[in-house]
């Protein structure tokens, strides 16, 4: 007979499963992490990890890696609305100089956002505040 602390706690999933499921979305959080660090090099990598994690993060609801998802969602919505903001100041002959200013700015805040959540995947951690604009 098997005793009351055998059993997981409902919801929990089987013990043999979680393992095997906590690997594979910490894979697909590397993956979407991954494609985003490239869009720093290419330009659009963004819109396939923002479409994994849209994807994935129902399947991570309730797990570590859920925050991963969500603040990637975030910075792929809050990157692409500062580039909008640079390319209509892009028009304007005032604006010009700021976007200099502006892309610099934007470029050190995406480093700032794809390190944060490749050192919380090493230490095998959430992300603190997903919905943070940092």
């Amino acid at each position: 007979m098997t005793s009351l602390y055998d059993a997981p706690p409902p919801g929990w999933g089987s013990p043999t499963n979680e393992p095997q499921a906590d690997a594979s979305l910490k894979t697909w959080a590397w993956v979407v992490h991954g494609l985003y660090v490239a869009t720093f090099f290419t330009g659009i990598t963004s819109i396939p990890g923002v479409i994994v994690a849209y994807l994935k993060r129902d399947d991570a609801r309730g797990t570590r890696y859920e925050s991963h998802f969500t603040y990637a969602i975030r910075t792929f919505w809050l990157g692409l609305a500062g580039t909008l903001l640079i390319a209509m100041l892009f028009l304007t002959i005032i604006g010009i100089p700021l976007c200099a200013v502006m892309i610099g700015l934007l470029s050190i805040w995406w480093i700032i956002r794809m390190v944060r959540p490749i050192v919380a995947l090493l230490d095998n951690r959430p992300i603190a505040n997903p919905y943070t604009y940092l």
